[in-house]
């Protein structure tokens, strides 16, 4: 710290050095050697409401509460999920004269209120002031990041699924009786698809602002399974595929919201579907001996970069726009609105089970400030 107290001091002494660095529009801070702040401008300061002070000799990760410090005692850049941190991945490039560098990354960290996403484009640029500095600048993109989740949601997934249902209603004055009802009732299951679709996204909304609404009622586990299978049976993203409910055991009912639970569980089916090929099955679980406990499992296993960034948001696999929100969706609504945990293991051998686990009973909502509807 004495060695960060001269450096402060050497950067401040520089003529109208912190107007520029306040003048910056958007976060900003000065980084040494080490990766470890040396000055801040106001708004960064403010964003975290914590005096430039405290955060002297502290790395960006620590100054910013990321979640994943609790996996390495505090030490910013040293957990495994660091690896594909693109705020650490800019500082380290620009360490040379004249470098310069520009990431994106998504930073969860701990709020008052509980975890929140942070989608961040990170500009890191070298600079020679006797000895060599870092200035890092943080720009917000959770807007642009968001804006593109749910275009790229209904440009794709619900343009698709309403194409499906203009298809069938063409061809349903051609068909005999009997098929113009089995049209007729694959038209109402798209249908269905098209809303849920439209509702989890405005969920995702609710969610991430704090007021998504709960309501407390006993629930039949098993009903929950079963409506999930017969949901899916014949959707879009389930051609060629099965889910099966495989165990249930122990007490089936279960104090929760009925309806964010199957937005998260339905949410873990729909992955599990997409990460599937045909002719492999979707395994739904539930266990109860205490802890209610619900399992989805697929038979294909996440390579490692996958499984260090399964819960950001703007993650995903099939494309950089970014549509892989159900994960992290149904992460927010477990802990945040269930009082749960969600977790997942992967392997070659025995695939990707994700797993819910829900209190044995909740008589409030799980954080204070949820209002129930």
């Amino acid at each position: 710290m004495e060695q960060v107290r001269r450096e402060h001091l050497h950067i401040s002494a520089i003529a109208h050095f912190r107007d520029l660095l306040d003048a910056f529009p958007t976060p900003a801070v000065i980084l040494d050697h080490f990766h470890q702040i040396v000055a801040a401008n106001q708004w960064l300061c403010g964003f975290l409401s914590r005096g430039e002070d405290e955060l002297l000799g502290m790395r960006i990760g620590e100054a910013l509460r990321c979640v994943h410090l609790a996996d390495v005692n505090g030490e910013c850049g040293t957990s495994r999920f660091c690896e594909t941190c693109g705020a650490l991945e800019a500082i380290l490039d620009p360490q040379r004269p004249g470098g310069k560098e520009v990431r994106e990354c998504t930073i969860t960290f701990e709020t008052d209120q509980g975890e929140r996403a942070l989608d961040l484009r990170v500009t890191a640029s070298s600079l020679d002031l006797g000895a060599t500095f870092t200035v890092l600048v943080l720009n917000d993109i959770s807007d642009v990041k968001r804006r593109a989740v749910l275009e790229q949601m209904f440009f794709h997934d619900v343009l698709n699924t309403a194409l499906g249902v203009r298809n069938l209603l063409e061809v349903l004055p051609a068909l005999s009786d009997q098929h113009r009802r089995e049209a007729a009732g694959l038209a109402f299951q798209l249908v269905q698809y098209l809303i849920e679709e439209i509702v989890a996204g405005k969920d995702l909304a609710a969610a991430e602002r704090g007021d998504l609404a709960v309501h407390l009622m006993s629930v039949d586990a098993s009903e929950i399974l079963k409506n999930l299978c017969d949901f899916f049976a014949n959707q879009p993203v389930n051609r060629g595929k099965e889910v099966v409910v495989k165990e249930i055991s122990g007490p089936c009912m279960v104090t929760t919201d009925k309806v964010l639970l199957k937005r998260v569980l339905g949410n873990l089916v729909k992955n599990a579907l997409e990460a599937s090929v045909e002719g492999q099955e979707v395994g739904l679980s539930y266990q109860n001996r205490g802890p209610a406990v619900f399992r989805v499992h697929n038979e294909a296993a996440m390579s490692e970069e996958v499984r260090l960034q399964v819960f950001r948001r703007s993650f995903s696999t099939k494309s950089l726009v970014g549509r892989g929100i159900g994960t992290y969706s149904a992460k927010l609504i477990t802990e945040r609105y269930l009082g749960g945990s969600l977790s997942f293991t992967s392997s070659e051998e025995e695939g990707t089970t994700f797993t819910v686990t829900l209190p044995g009973r909740m008589s409030s909502p799980a954080r204070s400030g949820v209002p129930t509807r």
